[in-house]
Protein backbone atom coordinates (compact mmCIF):
# COMPACT_ATOMS: atom_id res chain seq x y z
CA UNK A 1 0.00 0.00 0.00
CA UNK A 2 1.43 3.57 -0.90
CA UNK A 3 0.13 6.93 1.09
CA UNK A 4 1.23 10.45 1.02
CA UNK A 5 3.56 11.28 3.20
CA UNK A 6 3.11 13.10 6.66
CA UNK A 7 3.61 16.97 6.89
CA UNK A 8 2.93 19.60 9.52
CA UNK A 9 1.73 17.64 12.33
CA UNK A 10 0.38 19.49 15.56
CA UNK A 11 1.69 18.95 19.11
CA UNK A 12 -0.58 19.44 22.34
CA UNK A 13 2.32 18.05 25.10
CA UNK A 14 3.28 14.75 24.09
CA UNK A 15 0.62 13.99 21.62
CA UNK A 16 1.59 13.97 17.87
CA UNK A 17 -1.78 14.62 15.30
CA UNK A 18 -0.81 14.33 12.16
CA UNK A 19 -2.71 16.26 9.10
CA UNK A 20 -4.63 13.90 6.73
CA UNK A 21 -2.64 11.64 4.75
CA UNK A 22 -4.54 9.14 1.76
CA UNK A 23 -4.16 6.23 -0.04
CA UNK A 24 -2.89 6.19 -3.23
CA UNK A 25 -2.38 2.90 -4.55
CA UNK A 26 -3.15 -0.46 -2.76
CA UNK A 27 -0.51 -2.52 -3.89
CA UNK A 28 3.27 -0.55 -3.48
CA UNK A 29 4.96 -3.57 -4.81
CA UNK A 30 7.74 -5.94 -3.28
CA UNK A 31 10.65 -4.65 -2.40
CA UNK A 32 13.85 -5.65 0.01
CA UNK A 33 13.53 -2.63 2.67
CA UNK A 34 10.59 -2.10 4.76
CA UNK A 35 9.17 1.11 3.44
CA UNK A 36 9.55 2.27 -0.34
CA UNK A 37 9.99 6.61 -0.65
CA UNK A 38 9.56 8.22 -3.93
CA UNK A 39 12.25 10.26 -5.04
CA UNK A 40 10.24 13.11 -4.70
CA UNK A 41 9.21 12.52 -1.10
CA UNK A 42 5.77 12.75 -1.76
CA UNK A 43 4.24 9.15 -1.11
CA UNK A 44 5.90 6.15 1.08
CA UNK A 45 4.96 2.77 0.13
CA UNK A 46 4.78 -0.57 2.58
CA UNK A 47 5.50 -3.71 0.87
CA UNK A 48 2.84 -6.95 1.25
CA UNK A 49 5.69 -8.57 3.75
CA UNK A 50 5.23 -5.30 5.63
CA UNK A 51 1.88 -5.05 5.83
CA UNK A 52 1.89 -9.36 6.75
CA UNK A 53 4.13 -9.23 9.29
CA UNK A 54 2.12 -6.17 11.34
CA UNK A 55 -1.78 -8.21 10.29
CA UNK A 56 -0.52 -11.78 12.22
CA UNK A 57 -0.08 -9.13 15.06
CA UNK A 58 -3.45 -7.60 14.80
CA UNK A 59 -6.63 -8.21 16.24
CA UNK A 60 -9.75 -7.05 14.48
CA UNK A 61 -12.76 -7.03 16.76
CA UNK A 62 -16.42 -6.74 14.97
CA UNK A 63 -18.70 -5.50 17.65
CA UNK A 64 -22.24 -6.19 16.32
CA UNK A 65 -26.03 -6.06 17.37
CA UNK A 66 -28.78 -7.71 14.93
CA UNK A 67 -26.89 -7.12 11.96
CA UNK A 68 -28.27 -9.23 9.23
CA UNK A 69 -26.31 -12.34 9.06
CA UNK A 70 -25.07 -11.38 5.15
CA UNK A 71 -23.54 -8.43 6.36
CA UNK A 72 -21.78 -9.64 9.06
CA UNK A 73 -20.44 -12.47 6.84
CA UNK A 74 -19.69 -9.57 4.25
CA UNK A 75 -17.47 -8.09 6.81
CA UNK A 76 -15.83 -11.44 8.09
CA UNK A 77 -14.43 -12.13 4.50
CA UNK A 78 -12.88 -8.47 4.16
CA UNK A 79 -10.23 -9.24 7.27
CA UNK A 80 -6.95 -10.20 6.28
CA UNK A 81 -6.83 -13.78 7.03
CA UNK A 82 -3.06 -13.50 9.57
CA UNK A 83 -5.57 -11.14 11.83
CA UNK A 84 -7.45 -12.83 14.96
CA UNK A 85 -10.90 -11.87 14.44
CA UNK A 86 -12.85 -11.14 17.41
CA UNK A 87 -16.65 -10.82 17.30
CA UNK A 88 -18.52 -9.22 20.00
CA UNK A 89 -22.06 -9.41 19.64
CA UNK A 90 -24.91 -7.48 21.89
CA UNK A 91 -27.74 -9.55 19.42
CA UNK A 92 -30.98 -10.66 20.44
CA UNK A 93 -31.11 -13.85 22.26
CA UNK A 94 -34.55 -15.63 22.58
CA UNK A 95 -36.11 -19.33 22.18
CA UNK A 96 -37.89 -17.88 19.33
CA UNK A 97 -34.49 -16.26 18.11
CA UNK A 98 -31.20 -16.42 19.06
CA UNK A 99 -29.26 -14.48 16.62
CA UNK A 100 -25.72 -14.78 18.47
CA UNK A 101 -26.14 -18.63 17.70
CA UNK A 102 -26.47 -17.80 13.85
CA UNK A 103 -23.75 -15.19 14.13
CA UNK A 104 -21.31 -17.54 15.80
CA UNK A 105 -21.75 -20.38 13.41
CA UNK A 106 -21.22 -17.89 10.56
CA UNK A 107 -18.18 -17.17 12.09
CA UNK A 108 -17.13 -20.85 12.48
CA UNK A 109 -18.17 -21.72 9.02
CA UNK A 110 -16.27 -18.94 7.81
CA UNK A 111 -12.77 -19.54 9.94
CA UNK A 112 -12.97 -23.68 9.09
CA UNK A 113 -10.47 -23.70 7.02
CA UNK A 114 -7.62 -22.17 9.59
CA UNK A 115 -9.02 -18.74 10.38
CA UNK A 116 -8.27 -17.47 14.48
CA UNK A 117 -11.24 -16.22 15.96
CA UNK A 118 -13.16 -15.59 18.92
CA UNK A 119 -16.53 -14.60 20.20
CA UNK A 120 -18.21 -13.91 22.88
CA UNK A 121 -22.09 -12.34 23.95
CA UNK A 122 -22.02 -8.98 25.46
CA UNK A 123 -24.90 -10.01 28.42
CA UNK A 124 -22.83 -13.45 28.83
CA UNK A 125 -22.88 -13.29 32.93
CA UNK A 126 -19.68 -15.14 32.94
CA UNK A 127 -18.00 -12.70 31.26
CA UNK A 128 -19.37 -10.06 33.44
CA UNK A 129 -18.06 -11.99 36.82
CA UNK A 130 -14.22 -12.23 35.18
CA UNK A 131 -14.51 -8.62 34.27
CA UNK A 132 -15.74 -7.22 37.62
CA UNK A 133 -14.00 -9.64 39.78
CA UNK A 134 -10.72 -8.93 37.50
CA UNK A 135 -11.36 -5.06 38.84
CA UNK A 136 -13.48 -2.99 36.33
CA UNK A 137 -16.88 -3.59 38.08
CA UNK A 138 -18.11 -0.27 36.38
CA UNK A 139 -18.82 -1.58 33.66
CA UNK A 140 -21.88 -3.78 34.88
CA UNK A 141 -25.50 -1.98 35.42
CA UNK A 142 -27.54 -2.81 37.97
CA UNK A 143 -28.44 -6.46 36.71
CA UNK A 144 -24.65 -7.40 37.18
CA UNK A 145 -24.35 -7.39 33.49
CA UNK A 146 -21.90 -5.56 31.24
CA UNK A 147 -23.76 -2.43 30.32
CA UNK A 148 -25.29 -1.75 26.79
CA UNK A 149 -23.84 0.31 24.22
CA UNK A 150 -21.24 0.05 21.54
CA UNK A 151 -18.34 1.19 23.93
CA UNK A 152 -18.93 -1.11 26.36
CA UNK A 153 -18.92 -4.27 23.97
CA UNK A 154 -15.93 -2.68 22.72
CA UNK A 155 -14.04 -2.66 26.15
CA UNK A 156 -14.98 -6.16 26.68
CA UNK A 157 -13.16 -7.08 22.78
CA UNK A 158 -10.19 -5.35 24.05
CA UNK A 159 -10.32 -7.30 27.53
CA UNK A 160 -10.42 -10.43 25.29
CA UNK A 161 -7.71 -9.69 23.71
CA UNK A 162 -5.88 -8.56 26.40
CA UNK A 163 -6.55 -11.98 28.49
CA UNK A 164 -6.94 -14.47 25.96
CA UNK A 165 -4.46 -13.26 22.98
CA UNK A 166 -1.04 -12.38 24.34
CA UNK A 167 0.95 -12.36 21.22
CA UNK A 168 -1.58 -9.41 19.94
CA UNK A 169 0.25 -6.29 19.62
CA UNK A 170 -2.40 -4.35 17.43
CA UNK A 171 -6.33 -4.16 18.13
CA UNK A 172 -8.46 -2.30 15.34
CA UNK A 173 -12.24 -2.08 15.20
CA UNK A 174 -14.39 -2.40 11.94
CA UNK A 175 -18.21 -1.82 12.30
CA UNK A 176 -20.31 -4.78 11.08
CA UNK A 177 -22.76 -2.79 9.46
CA UNK A 178 -20.22 -2.41 6.16
CA UNK A 179 -21.72 -3.50 2.69
CA UNK A 180 -18.33 -3.45 1.24
CA UNK A 181 -15.65 -6.27 1.88
CA UNK A 182 -13.36 -4.20 -0.36
CA UNK A 183 -13.97 -1.39 1.81
CA UNK A 184 -13.49 -3.99 5.63
CA UNK A 185 -9.89 -5.43 3.64
CA UNK A 186 -8.66 -1.42 2.97
CA UNK A 187 -9.24 -0.74 6.21
CA UNK A 188 -7.09 -3.32 7.83
CA UNK A 189 -4.34 -2.90 5.84
CA UNK A 190 -4.35 1.18 6.53
CA UNK A 191 -4.20 0.20 9.71
CA UNK A 192 -1.03 -2.11 9.08
CA UNK A 193 0.49 0.90 6.91
CA UNK A 194 -0.58 3.96 9.54
CA UNK A 195 1.90 1.82 12.24
CA UNK A 196 4.31 0.99 9.53
CA UNK A 197 4.98 4.36 8.12
CA UNK A 198 4.87 5.62 12.36
CA UNK A 199 8.25 3.07 12.57
CA UNK A 200 6.73 -0.57 13.29
CA UNK A 201 6.90 -3.19 13.40
CA UNK A 202 9.34 -3.14 16.29
CA UNK A 203 7.33 -1.56 19.16
CA UNK A 204 8.89 -0.39 22.47
CA UNK A 205 6.99 0.59 25.26
CA UNK A 206 7.24 4.47 24.00
CA UNK A 207 5.78 4.02 20.70
CA UNK A 208 1.87 4.27 21.16
CA UNK A 209 0.53 4.59 18.07
CA UNK A 210 -3.34 5.30 16.58
CA UNK A 211 -4.33 4.96 13.27
CA UNK A 212 -7.89 6.67 12.47
CA UNK A 213 -9.88 5.65 8.55
CA UNK A 214 -11.64 8.83 7.33
CA UNK A 215 -13.57 6.81 4.39
CA UNK A 216 -13.21 8.53 1.13
CA UNK A 217 -16.77 8.69 1.16
CA UNK A 218 -20.22 7.87 2.69
CA UNK A 219 -22.86 7.67 -0.46
CA UNK A 220 -26.10 8.25 -0.40
CA UNK A 221 -28.94 6.93 -2.78
CA UNK A 222 -31.23 10.23 -4.10
CA UNK A 223 -33.52 10.30 -6.85
CA UNK A 224 -32.38 6.33 -7.76
CA UNK A 225 -28.83 7.79 -8.15
CA UNK A 226 -25.82 6.82 -5.58
CA UNK A 227 -24.03 10.50 -4.75
CA UNK A 228 -20.75 9.77 -4.07
CA UNK A 229 -20.00 13.40 -3.49
CA UNK A 230 -20.65 13.13 0.16
CA UNK A 231 -17.10 13.18 2.25
CA UNK A 232 -18.74 12.77 5.70
CA UNK A 233 -21.49 11.30 7.78
CA UNK A 234 -24.20 13.49 9.13
CA UNK A 235 -22.80 12.69 12.91
CA UNK A 236 -19.18 13.22 11.93
CA UNK A 237 -18.82 16.60 10.46
CA UNK A 238 -21.01 17.88 14.03
CA UNK A 239 -18.38 16.57 16.04
CA UNK A 240 -15.30 17.33 13.92
CA UNK A 241 -16.23 20.69 13.63
CA UNK A 242 -16.36 21.36 17.13
CA UNK A 243 -13.06 19.45 17.73
CA UNK A 244 -11.28 21.52 15.84
CA UNK A 245 -13.36 24.56 17.28
CA UNK A 246 -11.43 23.99 20.08
CA UNK A 247 -7.65 22.71 19.16
CA UNK A 248 -7.88 26.15 17.20
CA UNK A 249 -8.18 27.95 20.39
CA UNK A 250 -5.68 25.54 21.75
CA UNK A 251 -2.89 25.45 18.78
CA UNK A 252 -3.81 29.16 17.99
CA UNK A 253 -5.26 28.77 14.61
CA UNK A 254 -2.08 26.51 14.06
CA UNK A 255 -4.29 22.87 14.32
CA UNK A 256 -3.95 19.86 12.11
CA UNK A 257 -7.52 19.32 11.05
CA UNK A 258 -9.03 16.54 12.59
CA UNK A 259 -11.22 14.71 10.44
CA UNK A 260 -11.59 11.35 12.33
CA UNK A 261 -13.10 12.23 15.55
CA UNK A 262 -16.17 9.78 14.85
CA UNK A 263 -13.61 6.98 13.17
CA UNK A 264 -15.45 3.77 13.64
CA UNK A 265 -12.36 2.18 12.11
CA UNK A 266 -9.50 2.51 13.95
CA UNK A 267 -6.51 0.94 15.70
CA UNK A 268 -3.92 1.00 18.04
CA UNK A 269 -1.05 -0.45 19.60
CA UNK A 270 -1.77 -2.91 22.33
CA UNK A 271 0.84 -0.73 24.83
CA UNK A 272 -1.75 1.86 23.80
CA UNK A 273 -4.98 0.50 24.49
CA UNK A 274 -4.55 -0.67 27.80
CA UNK A 275 -3.34 2.67 28.94
CA UNK A 276 -6.54 5.06 27.65
CA UNK A 277 -9.81 4.96 29.42
CA UNK A 278 -12.31 4.21 27.75
CA UNK A 279 -16.11 5.71 27.09
CA UNK A 280 -19.52 4.18 26.93
CA UNK A 281 -22.04 3.92 23.89
CA UNK A 282 -21.40 5.86 20.97
CA UNK A 283 -18.67 8.41 22.99
CA UNK A 284 -15.82 6.12 22.78
CA UNK A 285 -14.61 6.77 19.35
CA UNK A 286 -14.11 10.74 19.83
CA UNK A 287 -13.36 9.98 23.52
CA UNK A 288 -9.76 8.91 22.38
CA UNK A 289 -9.08 12.32 21.01
CA UNK A 290 -10.81 13.86 24.22
CA UNK A 291 -9.18 11.39 26.76
CA UNK A 292 -5.73 12.25 25.11
CA UNK A 293 -6.02 16.16 24.82
CA UNK A 294 -7.07 16.04 28.35
CA UNK A 295 -4.44 14.07 30.01
CA UNK A 296 -1.91 17.10 28.10
CA UNK A 297 -3.86 20.02 29.55
CA UNK A 298 -1.40 21.68 31.99
CA UNK A 299 1.35 20.39 29.93
CA UNK A 300 -0.27 22.35 27.13
CA UNK A 301 -0.96 25.74 29.06
CA UNK A 302 3.02 25.40 30.53
CA UNK A 303 4.85 23.76 28.28
CA UNK A 304 8.08 23.09 30.33
CA UNK A 305 6.21 21.43 33.05
CA UNK A 306 5.52 17.92 33.53
CA UNK A 307 1.95 17.10 32.72
CA UNK A 308 -0.63 16.14 35.48
CA UNK A 309 0.02 13.39 37.71
CA UNK A 310 -3.58 12.43 37.47
CA UNK A 311 -6.59 12.66 34.79
CA UNK A 312 -8.93 15.54 35.78
CA UNK A 313 -12.59 14.04 35.73
CA UNK A 314 -15.82 15.60 35.05
CA UNK A 315 -18.08 15.82 37.97
CA UNK A 316 -20.47 13.03 36.97
CA UNK A 317 -20.85 10.45 34.17
CA UNK A 318 -23.99 9.22 32.20
CA UNK A 319 -24.20 6.56 30.26
CA UNK A 320 -26.12 6.68 26.89
CA UNK A 321 -27.12 2.68 27.51
CA UNK A 322 -28.44 2.49 30.81
CA UNK A 323 -30.59 5.60 33.16
CA UNK A 324 -27.74 5.63 35.34
CA UNK A 325 -25.64 8.63 37.21
CA UNK A 326 -22.69 8.10 38.81
CA UNK A 327 -18.84 9.67 39.87
CA UNK A 328 -16.24 9.08 37.57
CA UNK A 329 -14.57 6.44 39.51
CA UNK A 330 -11.40 6.96 36.34
CA UNK A 331 -11.01 10.24 36.95
CA UNK A 332 -8.19 9.91 39.92
CA UNK A 333 -6.36 7.26 38.07
CA UNK A 334 -2.76 7.63 37.53
CA UNK A 335 -1.17 6.86 34.18
CA UNK A 336 2.01 6.91 32.50
CA UNK A 337 0.30 7.59 29.47
CA UNK A 338 0.55 11.77 30.22
CA UNK A 339 4.49 11.73 30.10
CA UNK A 340 4.59 9.11 27.16
CA UNK A 341 4.46 10.28 23.14
CA UNK A 342 1.29 9.27 21.50
CA UNK A 343 0.91 9.81 17.69
CA UNK A 344 -2.50 9.52 16.15
CA UNK A 345 -2.61 8.66 12.35
CA UNK A 346 -5.54 9.95 10.15
CA UNK A 347 -5.87 7.87 6.84
CA UNK A 348 -8.58 8.70 4.00
CA UNK A 349 -9.77 5.55 2.62
CA UNK A 350 -10.20 4.69 -1.40
CA UNK A 351 -13.31 2.81 -1.26
CA UNK A 352 -16.66 4.23 0.52
CA UNK A 353 -18.06 3.43 3.50
CA UNK A 354 -21.75 1.82 2.22
CA UNK A 355 -23.90 1.03 5.23
CA UNK A 356 -27.50 0.74 5.73
CA UNK A 357 -29.35 4.89 6.54
CA UNK A 358 -30.66 5.37 10.07
CA UNK A 359 -33.25 7.76 11.27
CA UNK A 360 -32.80 11.78 12.70
CA UNK A 361 -32.68 10.60 15.89
CA UNK A 362 -30.34 7.78 16.15
CA UNK A 363 -27.67 10.52 14.43
CA UNK A 364 -28.30 13.25 16.98
CA UNK A 365 -28.27 10.85 19.63
CA UNK A 366 -24.41 9.47 18.18
CA UNK A 367 -23.38 13.50 17.41
CA UNK A 368 -24.97 14.34 20.94
CA UNK A 369 -22.57 12.09 22.43
CA UNK A 370 -19.58 13.23 20.59
CA UNK A 371 -20.19 17.03 21.72
CA UNK A 372 -21.33 15.52 25.30
CA UNK A 373 -17.16 14.24 25.67
CA UNK A 374 -15.96 17.82 24.71
CA UNK A 375 -18.07 19.85 26.55
CA UNK A 376 -17.71 17.99 29.94
CA UNK A 377 -13.95 17.11 29.54
CA UNK A 378 -12.31 19.64 27.32
CA UNK A 379 -14.13 23.05 27.79
CA UNK A 380 -14.06 22.89 31.75
CA UNK A 381 -10.22 23.70 31.15
CA UNK A 382 -8.98 26.51 34.20
CA UNK A 383 -6.03 27.43 31.85
CA UNK A 384 -8.67 28.78 29.06
CA UNK A 385 -11.65 30.30 30.79
CA UNK A 386 -12.79 32.90 28.54
CA UNK A 387 -12.38 30.83 25.35
CA UNK A 388 -13.88 27.96 26.36
CA UNK A 389 -16.68 29.74 28.10
CA UNK A 390 -17.06 31.51 24.83
CA UNK A 391 -17.02 28.22 23.11
CA UNK A 392 -18.88 25.95 25.48
CA UNK A 393 -22.06 28.86 25.33
CA UNK A 394 -21.36 28.78 20.98
CA UNK A 395 -22.53 24.50 21.90
CA UNK A 396 -25.04 25.32 24.33
CA UNK A 397 -26.78 27.63 21.50
CA UNK A 398 -26.36 24.97 18.81
CA UNK A 399 -27.54 22.20 20.68
CA UNK A 400 -30.89 24.13 21.80
CA UNK A 401 -31.54 25.05 18.12
CA UNK A 402 -30.75 21.37 16.90
CA UNK A 403 -32.50 19.63 19.37
CA UNK A 404 -34.59 21.99 21.64
CA UNK A 405 -33.51 21.20 24.94
CA UNK A 406 -29.91 20.17 26.56
CA UNK A 407 -30.49 16.25 27.26
CA UNK A 408 -28.58 15.91 24.55
CA UNK A 409 -25.36 16.83 26.35
CA UNK A 410 -24.92 14.16 29.23
CA UNK A 411 -21.56 13.77 30.30
CA UNK A 412 -20.49 9.89 28.92
CA UNK A 413 -19.98 6.73 30.98
CA UNK A 414 -16.36 6.70 31.36
CA UNK A 415 -14.39 3.69 32.42
CA UNK A 416 -10.63 3.16 33.51
CA UNK A 417 -8.26 1.65 31.79
CA UNK A 418 -7.93 -2.06 31.06
CA UNK A 419 -4.41 -1.97 32.79
CA UNK A 420 -6.04 -2.09 36.07
CA UNK A 421 -7.39 -5.46 35.09
CA UNK A 422 -6.20 -8.47 36.42
CA UNK A 423 -5.32 -10.35 33.18
CA UNK A 424 -4.53 -13.80 34.83
CA UNK A 425 -7.72 -13.71 36.87
CA UNK A 426 -9.73 -11.79 34.07
CA UNK A 427 -8.41 -14.82 31.48
CA UNK A 428 -9.95 -17.99 34.16
CA UNK A 429 -13.08 -15.90 34.41
CA UNK A 430 -13.79 -15.44 30.75
CA UNK A 431 -13.20 -19.44 29.99
CA UNK A 432 -16.07 -20.18 32.00
CA UNK A 433 -18.25 -17.48 29.40
CA UNK A 434 -20.90 -20.21 28.33
CA UNK A 435 -20.76 -18.10 24.70
CA UNK A 436 -17.15 -17.84 24.26
CA UNK A 437 -16.27 -19.53 21.15
CA UNK A 438 -12.35 -19.91 20.41
CA UNK A 439 -11.61 -21.04 17.39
Amino acid sequence: MRVTTPTNPGHVGHITIDREIEVVELDAGEAPTRLIADPNGETVGVPPLTLNKILSKMAIIVPCKNEPPETIRGVLTGIPKSCTIILVSNSRRAHSEDRYAREAAILQEFCKHGRKALAIHQKDPCAAAAICSAGMPELLDAARLIRNGKGEGMILGLAVVAALCPDVQYVGFVDADSKIPGSTHEYCRIFASGFAVSGHPSPSEDEHVMVRVHWSAKPKVREGRIDFSVAEGRSSCVVNYWLNRYLNLVWEGHAAQVTTANAGEHAMTMSLALKMRMAGGYAIEPFHYVDLLKRQLNLVATPNTSPPASVIGSEGVHSDSDSVTSSDSSSSYSSSLESIPVRVMQIRSLNPHFHNETGDDHITAMWGTGLSTIYHHLLDSSEYDDKMADLKSEMEEFVMEKTGNMNSLHPPMVYPPLEVLDLPLLASGLQRATSLQQI
